[in-house]
């Protein structure tokens, strides 16, 4: 095509509605330029050369005036192909564009190709987000290309995640060795300067086939082993944060974990699961709160007189759990007194008479404020604090034989053998306070089973209790407590794998709640009323504990005094 002739057709190209067909023209290929914006410069034209040698070209270009000259909207590798095989003229469609229609056109191309790769389409998506108008203004949305590309807003909001990657993950994105969820996964679990470290974590997992269920034909990690390591490694729960969510001047730059962009309640376009936990997706931001956290608690602790425990002393406390075990010589003062039936925190009851503080962390890095259970006691006392008094009162265990001073309740009684010098008393006692814990079990599992499938309850119970608490004959007891007995010649495991095989979910989630409580069942601390757990649940699910001891002293004593009764000799 002359020159003239070119320079003549760039100016009589007229902007059109969008409506209207678009004519094709055959253009002089010398004729033409690549833009800038296309990213296909070193993409291996064999394949395509081959065609064009043999089929020719198939489908028109689109370009746009630009001067005297064209540039490709879309369609380079064609334009490339045709180059190669010395054409002299290429078929194209001519369209007045602007930047921005332009930018648009080439995504909407690439995102109607065959199989175009997730991250290109996304890194378009980038492209057009990033242009601005005269003003300085954006002119694109995601969700103005969503209508763009013909997809959904939240198609467009995953891809553009998929720009987050690191360099060396999206080579290992385009090598195949990611697929399309697990790349999104990793772009939008774990921030950008972290991917590297985490995807040689990932790797080196593979290589030790630490999930070698999870693993593809290529060895390469799938879905599943990914949101596996995010959710172990990089996800935190803001339930179980080890500082006040809430706090904007912990870090201030961060502000506070509640309005946060980066937890995930507040992305939900990017954590659309109906069973999405609330974490937060910036471990180092996650990770400097911790610091300043534990830095802060330091200074207040010192500034107390306290002292603070080394990392191997606060595991030893915490037996490299989360939470006191069972039998610690140490109190939580900042958690409520069980013996209270306000639950009042211990430092409450204390007031000036707490001792000084001893800085402590569990294994997930929360500090906790510790005193000595005997440092305690003494300091109740010097505050004229009674912990019996404490107690929600009950009607009195009499011993209906001899009227002899009552133990104020059951758990008291099996608490004290040595106030019980009668084993009959004694084993009344024990027999009252076993009724009592059943009881409540009872009512506790049936409070879980009745609550909803997504109550967070349930799940916060028996994580406690499988951090602490002994296994004493607990499955024999929760089959005891279903079937009346062992079956003869059954193991008690069996038996218990027979009920849960026989129950609805509702029923199988309060039958693992009922064995997680009653492996701790047989631990009660002097100050305590009830197992640690035990205690937790009838806060948990609201037990009325009181009533339940009323009615069982109330049972168990008249039928005492009956068998007593029946027993005395006649006119005795």
């Amino acid at each position: 095509m002359p020159a003239t002739a070119r320079k003549s057709a760039a100016r009589t190209v007229k902007r059109r509605p969008a409506t209207k067909p678009i004519a094709v023209a055959l253009l002089d290929v010398t004729a033409i330029d690549p833009s800038p914006e296309n990213r296909q410069a070193d993409v291996d034209l064999a394949p395509l050369v081959e065609s064009v040698r043999t089929y020719g070209i198939q489908m028109p270009i689109k370009v746009r005036p630009k001067g005297d000259r064209f540039e490709i909207v879309f369609g380079e590798r064609r334009w490339r192909a045709a180059k190669e095989l010395g054409l002299d003229t290429i078929p194209a469609t001519i369209e007045d564009l602007t930047d921005e229609e332009a930018q648009a056109r080439r995504v909407l191309e690439n995102t109607q190709r065959k199989d175009p790769h997730a991250l290109e389409e996304a890194e378009a998506y980038e492209r057009l987000l990033a242009m601005r108008d005269r003003k300085g203004k954006p002119i694109h949305t995601p969700e103005s290309i969503a209508k763009v590309a013909g997809r959904s807003p939240a198609h467009v909001y995953n891809r553009l995640k998929l720009t987050a990657l690191a360099p060396e993950l999206r080579k290992a994105f385009y090598a195949g060795e990611l697929t399309v969820t697990g790349a999104f996964l990793i772009a939008r679990g774990i921030p950008t300067a972290l991917q590297i470290e985490a995807w040689a974590r990932m790797k080196r997992y593979a290589d030790e086939k630490a999930y070698e269920d999870e693993l593809d034909d290529g060895g390469h990690f799938g879905t599943a082993a990914i949101e596996a390591v995010i959710e172990r490694d990089y996800a935190f729960r803001l339930d179980g944060a080890p500082f006040p969510v809430s706090d904007a001047t912990l870090v201030a730059p961060a502000g506070p974990c509640t309005t946060c962009p980066k937890r995930s309640v507040n992305q939900p376009a990017l954590f659309s699961e109906p069973d999405s936990k609330d974490v937060c997706t910036d471990v180092a931001c996650w990770r400097t709160k911790v610091a300043a956290s534990v830095d802060r608690e330091r200074r207040e602790v010192f500034a107390a007189g306290g002292t603070v425990l080394l990392q191997e002393e606060s595991r030893r406390v915490f037996n490299g759990g989360t939470t006191l075990p069972w039998n610690s010589a140490w109190i939580d003062v900042d958690a409520a007194c069980p013996d209270h039936p306000d639950r009042v925190p211990w430092r409450e009851l204390l007031g000036d008479f707490c001792p000084p503080p001893v800085l402590a962390f569990t294994s997930a890095g929360k500090p906790v404020r510790l005193a000595m259970k005997e440092e305690v006691t003494d300091a109740l006392l010097r505050n004229g604090i009674d912990l019996g008094a404490l107690r929600a009162p009950v009607e009195p265990l009499t011993d209906p034989e001899d009227g002899e001073e009552p133990f104020e309740d059951a758990a008291e009684a099996s608490r004290a053998p040595s106030a019980i010098q009668d084993p009959a008393k004694a084993r009344f006692a024990a027999d009252v306070a076993r009724t009592i814990r059943q009881r409540i079990l009872a009512a506790v599992v049936a409070a879980a089973e009745a609550a909803p499938p997504d109550d967070n309850r349930f799940a916060a119970l028996v994580y406690e209790t499988i951090l602490h608490g002994g296994y004493h004959n607990a499955v024999v007891d929760t089959v005891k407590r279903r079937l009346g007995r062992v079956p003869k010649g059954e193991q008690p495991t069996a038996a218990l794998a027979t009920i849960a095989s026989g129950v609805e979910a509702p029923a199988l989630r309060a039958l693992v709640l009922e064995l997680c409580l009653s492996r701790g069942a047989y631990f009660v601390m002097s100050s305590e009323k009830y197992p640690r757990d035990l205690a937790r649940a009838i806060e948990t699910y609201g037990i009325d504990a009181v009533g339940i001891e009323r009615a069982v002293a109330e049972e168990l004593g008249a039928k005492r005094a009956a068998r007593l009764a029946k027993a005395r000799p006649a006119g005795a």
